[in-house]
């Protein structure tokens, strides 16, 4: 007789779980990665890079320069999550100014700065840093809501929202025909061993399939709502906290008629994208903190955080009080042995980024732009990957892990 759906299910989650025990000697050398992206391009003088009093850079005339954990910052009575965040986790997060992008393309520059690589065929640096410290994982990169470029490592990579969780668990678009679904199945594993062996699209198909019954099993207890970015932001902790993938991404959401692309009505935009990104990085880090990982403690002691936009904004206003792009922006880098509580790089009084001092970290005139080939590099470098082999020629920042 056929087992039922629900001891397919009972199955898989129990070799899920004997996985998961197996890896918990192993506990400590996990790390985890989570790329909050900012969609759009953020203004980094209303936070991170204000150069208050330059005839240049136009601010935020309201705000005044503060600085909380080490870190100094564009402190405005608009924004109290700013301040709130920084007082809660600034001492475990890093500043990174001067982050020259080199496009002022949305398209290139999130490609870009996701890659590290100025080919087309770049692979994300979520998927590499899968690759190398997770590939044996059962769904080793989630993509829940952000940007993905797989490259040859797309069997890696999970994709999550409303719609797959619910083909996954069989509710949609209509309740799973058990019967059918193992024709279809045995249809595949046939074609798949039909395929050349050592083939890189064969293998890719077969891992995928394998990788079919631990996505069947997550869904079945996954958050229900990942619509709204509280349901992504759990169900992200539940895979990392089970063990089930080593990298995230997801895209940060964008408050009711606003936008970060401010071409327009600069000042106002900025501050309320601001104030709703520093609440949700709150969140984000108290669920990741609150979830119990695989060894037992709190999650967020083994994961990092990467919170980027894909460009700046220009140092000046144009013409209708906005601020069109700018290759140079910032980034956050929070979490786990992340050298915190300081500011790392910096840029000119015309926005323009300066050298970027690897050992030390401060910015250096003559020394090397910081640029996403040395934050893939530093990223690698900070997963015991080799950085010249995800980065070729690049630098990592060896001063922002302590």
């Amino acid at each position: 007789m056929r087992p039922s759906r629900r001891a397919l299910f009972g199955g898989a989650l129990a070799a899920l779980g004997a996985g998961i025990l197996s890896r918990r000697a192993r506990a400590a050398e996990e790390r985890y990665l989570v790329v909050y992206f900012v969609k759009g391009g953020w203004d980094p003088a209303f936070v991170f890079d204000p150069h208050f009093g330059s005839a240049v850079v136009a601010g935020d005339a309201n705000a005044e320069l503060a600085t909380v954990a080490g870190i100094p910052f564009a402190d405005s009575p608009a924004r109290p999550s700013v301040r709130r965040f920084f007082e809660t986790w600034g001492a475990q997060t890093a500043v990174i100014n001067g982050l020259y992008v080199g496009s002022i393309s949305h398209d290139a520059g999130t490609r870009l700065l996701l890659t590290g690589d100025r080919g087309v065929a770049g692979t994300d640096i979520c998927t590499r840093i899968a690759a190398g410290a997770g590939a044996s994982l059962a769904l080793p990169h989630a993509v829940v809501g952000g940007p993905s470029f797989p490259g040859d490592d797309g069997a890696l990579v999970s994709f999550f929202d409303d719609t797959s969780l619910a083909a996954a668990r069989g509710t949609q678009p209509a309740l799973r025909d058990d019967a059918r679904e193992a024709r279809l199945q045995a249809w595949l594993r046939t074609e798949g061993d039909a395929l050349p062996a050592g083939d890189p699209q064969a293998e890719a198909w077969r891992a995928s399939l394998e990788r079919l019954p631990s996505l069947q099993a997550f869904a079945a207890t996954a958050p229900t709502d990942v619509g709204l970015e509280s349901g992504r932001v759990e169900l992200i902790a539940s895979l990392l906290g089970q063990g089930l993938s080593r990298t995230a991404i997801l895209t940060g959401t964008i408050p009711p008629l606003a936008q970060w692309d401010s071409h327009i009505r600069n000042a106002e935009l900025q501050s309320i994208c601001f104030e709703n990104l520093f609440g949700r990085l709150d969140e984000l880090c108290g669920v990741l903190d609150r979830t119990v990982g695989t060894d037992g403690g709190p999650l967020l002691a083994r994961t990092r955080i990467l919170v980027v936009s894909e460009m700046g904004r220009q140092p000046s206003l144009n013409a209708q009080g906005g601020k069109d792009h700018w290759a140079t922006t910032s980034a956050m880098l929070i979490g786990a042995e992340v050298a915190g509580g300081r500011m790392y790089g910096g840029t000119d009084d015309g926005l323009v980024a300066r050298g970027l001092d690897r050992v030390g970290g401060g910015a250096e005139d003559g020394a090397p732009v910081f640029d996403p080939g040395a934050l893939a590099a530093t990223l690698a470098a900070g997963f015991d990957l080799d950085s010249e082999e995800v980065a070729p020629g690049a630098e990592p920042l060896a001063a922002i892990w302590g």
